[in-house]
């Protein structure tokens, strides 16, 4: 699934990640991976955008 991410705009993990947690029932083992997959993929955009910010002298 991770793969896949990449290709998925932040919005939309964003929403994803909102959508399995607001659910009434428990986590499941499924839930608690892809909530990984996609805590993952987000910080590495985080990180690609602060070296995108940077300039150099």
């Amino acid at each position: 699934m991770l793969g896949e991410l990449m290709n998925i705009p932040t919005d939309t993990l964003i929403d994803m990640l909102y959508i399995i947690l607001a659910a009434e029932f428990a986590i499941t083992a499924t839930d608690a991976e892809e909530i990984d997959q996609i805590q993952r993929e987000l910080q590495r955009r985080g990180e690609e955008q602060r070296w995108s910010l940077q300039t150099v002298n």
